[in-house]
């Protein structure tokens, strides 16, 4: 072995010990602190579904799930700011409402070692990270379309007027959609395919198993909600050939203020984790990680919802109505 080779050697194996002390000391901090308490939107099974693995990986810590809509819990962490009260380790929600809690400076810096790899850009912020995603895309009945659109502007063809279904708050798509493409040339598209005459209805879920049942042919949906229905039996696909395929993320961070923060990183830790990813996808849901998601081999076109839209949601939203009508 050269001195070259022993000094790399040498600088390696004290990063090694570095990193390993650093994460003996979280651990044993987290075990001092003994809890953790989550605010999450996620249902309730399938939270409980990541609190056993979670309990198996560090039973010294007791995890406190308190679990609502969105809306419910952005409001109750900006209440109980405002109060002086900061009971929340770690939140996990849409990007919208963890953009409202960032702006109030709510949220801690935190980059987990999870996302070093198999993140791909717009996965990971300075105060949070995805931890799975829903992608629009064109979903259709197998039965009912014998060659699907390969493109969005596939859409415009004549054959499809009137075969077309979207959810009639489908905003957040619009304005990635925007931001992708780039205004001009979107929201051409987008009148053009107002002119369509796409039906609208409220929810993917709801849109799904219209779709299932051969109310319309075809429809702006999720891909995971497809992929559950495949997995049922029903003749449902998606088309993976779109660009872009919009892909919005529920995201982890954890409060600026936590109780139990060495406990917090760890549980962001895990649910980043390919353990904790793995869960999430036993759950029907996509998970955010590239090596475990759909188009793992960099085949889908991904385009992640930026977080700045949120700051013209109202704007997007008036543009969205005046275009495909139907008021909330």
């Amino acid at each position: 072995m050269t001195g070259t080779d022993m000094r790399w050697f040498t600088a390696l194996a004290f990063t090694c010990l570095a990193a390993a002390a650093a994460a003996d000391a979280r651990r044993d901090a987290a075990r001092e602190q003994g809890e953790v308490v989550w605010y999450t939107a996620m249902n309730v099974p399938d939270a409980e579904a990541l609190r056993k693995p979670f309990n198996e990986r560090y039973p010294f810590i007791k995890l406190t799930l308190l679990r609502a809509t969105g809306e419910k819990v952005r409001t109750r962490i900006l209440t109980e700011a405002r109060a002086g009260r900061f009971a929340w380790d770690v939140v996990s929600f849409n990007l919208l409402d963890m953009d409202a809690l960032n702006r109030e400076g709510l949220l801690a810096p935190y980059t987990s070692p999870q996302t070093a790899s198999g993140y791909p850009r717009g996965a990971v912020g300075p105060t949070w990270a995805a931890i799975y995603v829903r992608q629009y895309v064109i979903g259709y009945n197998t039965q009912l379309v014998k060659r699907a659109p390969a493109s969005w502007s596939d859409l415009l063809a004549p054959q499809w007027a009137g075969k077309l279904a979207l959810d009639e708050s489908d905003v957040e798509w619009y304005a990635a959609m925007l931001d992708y493409w780039g205004r001009d040339k979107a929201l051409a598209y987008m009148r053009a395919l107002a002119r369509q005459k796409p039906q609208q209805r409220r929810g993917h879920s709801l849109l799904t198993r219209l779709l299932v049942a051969g109310d319309f042919p075809l429809a702006v949906i999720h891909a995971g909600e497809v992929e559950k229905e495949k997995q049922e039996g029903a003749p449902v696909e998606w088309v993976r050939t779109l660009d872009p395929i919009i892909t919005s993320p529920s995201q982890v961070a954890i409060s600026a203020k936590a109780p139990h923060p060495a406990a917090a990183r760890l549980l962001v830790d895990f649910l980043l984790s390919k353990e904790g990813q793995r869960v999430i996808e036993s759950r029907g849901r996509v998970p955010a990680r590239t090596d475990l998601a759909p188009g793992a081999d960099g085949s889908l076109k991904v385009h992640y919802v930026d977080a700045r839209l949120a700051l013209r949601f109202n704007e997007y939203e008036r543009e969205f109505r005046a275009i495909f009508g139907r008021a909330p």
